[in-house]
């Protein structure tokens, strides 16, 4: 396995190199992908059944507190929970050994944010990830949190 990553290394260093396409340098640059779909009328009823306490099992108090300050507060937290599921995809572990408020979604202006704390970001580093980049779309109640994990300063 290790000669294959070595291998995948210079091959991708080579390609930084010589290539004139810069997308193909970007693509070199992933180490982890992530994907999620959830139903946003399932954090409704979270929110009528939970009070913030058990919210906070799963959500950061800063993302909690992000998301009862909007209007559409179920579509703030499905883009979060979501946002978690995606992060331990691209990080391969399926949030096992992760707690799940060591993921922080920032949501702000239609823009989204990932912060790590604790294994998640040890994971990440493992894994040689020091930036993310994630995108969310939301439609007939569902939304789609996609997030894309890159190695190196950009």
């Amino acid at each position: 396995m290790v000669v294959v990553q070595e291998h995948q290394t210079a091959a991708c260093v080579l390609l930084m190199q010589q290539s004139r396409l810069p997308f193909l340098k970007e693509l070199c640059l992933v180490q982890g992908l992530g994907i999620d779909l959830v139903a946003v009328s399932r954090f409704a009823q979270w929110l009528d059944r939970y009070d913030r306490e058990t919210l906070g099992l799963v959500f950061t108090s800063e993302e909690i507190e992000r998301c009862q300050a909007v209007s559409q507060q179920d579509l703030f937290y499905a883009i979060c929970f979501a946002t978690k599921e995606a992060v331990g995809k691209a990080l391969k572990t399926g949030l096992v050994g992760i707690q799940w408020t060591e993921i922080d979604a920032i949501l702000t202006d239609h823009q989204l944010e990932i912060q790590l704390q604790g294994n998640a970001q040890n994971y990440a580093v493992h894994k040689g990830i020091d930036h993310w980049q994630a995108v969310w779309v939301a439609w007939n109640n569902h939304v789609l949190v996609q997030v894309i994990g890159f190695v190196g300063n950009r």
